[in-house]
């Protein structure tokens, strides 16, 4: 086992063990551990998720431009990309469920839709892209030539087109919340997830040697950073030319308010700009590319964190802020130590559930070798 594996293993076990912690805290004391309320129903878990999840989908367009489109240069990284895609895909869920009012009754989402309901769909999605990860780690383990996987990558990159879109819908389609309605939001939490995962899997590739493909994922990230550039521009700006008051209050809140620096120095400094110039001054540097890659994904949450929060601490209408008081009637949210603690747990599930697939599937390449 590399140094690089042990120090990850090192990382995961000592996150998993103190997020147990906070785990205990949110099964036995429920929601009244966290800060989120009646006003401000989502927080801290419902971006860690929308960042997993996003993470899945940019992993697996790595993989599927390789198995798919027969892009040589990222074939090696077939592998890595569906792991980090399913380890992403499970630790989000596992969030999202740890949120629900009554996880027990997960199940029913499946059965008790509505048709209309874009949640509903998304419920099947994610069995959907789930099954298909597990299937393709398994051909690309018994049969990594086989024209399934082919077809099978093909057919994932226009599903993940369908599916990373859907997942922005959830929001996009709540016209109730200014900030979130409108048509960017689908593509910006495509292109943001895609970002992300991609990212990963470049810091990824550096971590466990594999150095071939760096010049191409360097590309397609410096693109996916522009793209994200000018889409968040665009919907910041077209805001404040359309004066709605309800949106341009939240987007307030994100560039000038209380946490002003989660924009400006996490998201845009640390998580875009700062990445972009160690990309662009280099095309082989491992190092510099995975200093990219890292920042990229650790500040990823930022722009999660900038849409669910800022929009719902925004009262829905004039004086509600002061017409009902009382507990759980409050717009402030900050996480809690509890919210943190589970945070740092699904995350550090994920990369468990990589390293457990990368050391199962490496020892099955050597025994095959």
């Amino acid at each position: 086992m590399k140094t690089t594996e042990k120090t990850l293993w090192v990382i995961a076990i000592l996150g998993f063990l103190a997020g147990l912690v906070g785990l205990y805290s949110r099964i036995t004391g429920g929601h009244l551990v966290a800060a989120y309320n009646t006003y401000v129903p989502w927080g801290l878990w419902i971006a860690v998720y929308v960042t997993l999840i996003g993470a899945s989908v940019g992993a697996f367009l790595v993989a599927a431009l390789g198995y798919g489109f027969g892009v040589m240069a990222i074939r090696p990284l077939g592998r890595i990309a569906l792991l980090t895609a399913l380890a992403a895909l499970i630790a989000g869920m596992t969030t999202v469920w740890l949120d629900l009012g009554r996880p027990e009754r997960l199940l029913s989402l499946f059965f008790s839709t509505s048709s209309t309901s874009v949640m509903g769909w998304m419920t099947w999605f994610y069995l959907i892209f789930g099954i298909l990860l597990v299937v393709m780690l398994v051909l690309d383990w018994i049969r990594p030539q086989s024209a399934v996987l082919r077809w099978l990558g093909w057919l994932g990159l226009a599903f993940i087109i369908l599916f990373g879109g859907a997942e922005g819908s959830l929001f996009g389609v709540v016209g109730a919340r200014a900030m979130w309605d409108s048509g960017l939001t689908p593509i910006l939490f495509l292109v943001e997830g895609a970002l992300t995962g991609v990212a990963l899997v470049l810091l990824l590739s550096i971590l466990f040697g594999e150095h071939t493909p760096l010049p191409f994922l360097r590309n397609l990230t410096i693109a996916l950073i522009c793209a994200v550039i000018v889409l968040e521009a665009s919907e910041y700006f077209t805001a404040f030319y359309a004066d709605i008051p309800a949106k341009v209050a939240s987007i307030r809140i994100v560039l000038f308010g209380p946490y002003w620096w989660v924009f400006w120095i996490a998201h845009l400094g640390l998580g875009l700009l700062i990445p972009l110039i160690l990309l662009a001054s280099t095309r082989n540097n491992a190092t510099q590319l995975g200093i990219a890659g890292a920042l990229i994904a650790l500040m990823a949450i930022t722009t999660k964190l900038n849409l669910v929060i800022p929009a719902l601490t925004v009262p829905e209408f004039e004086g509600l802020r002061t017409a009902y008081v009382g507990p759980g009637l409050s717009l402030n949210y900050f996480p809690t130590a509890t919210e943190w603690l589970v945070a740092i747990w699904t995350v550090s599930l994920a990369v468990v559930i990589f390293l457990i697939g990368y050391r199962f599937l490496s020892t099955r390449k050597q025994v095959q070798a």
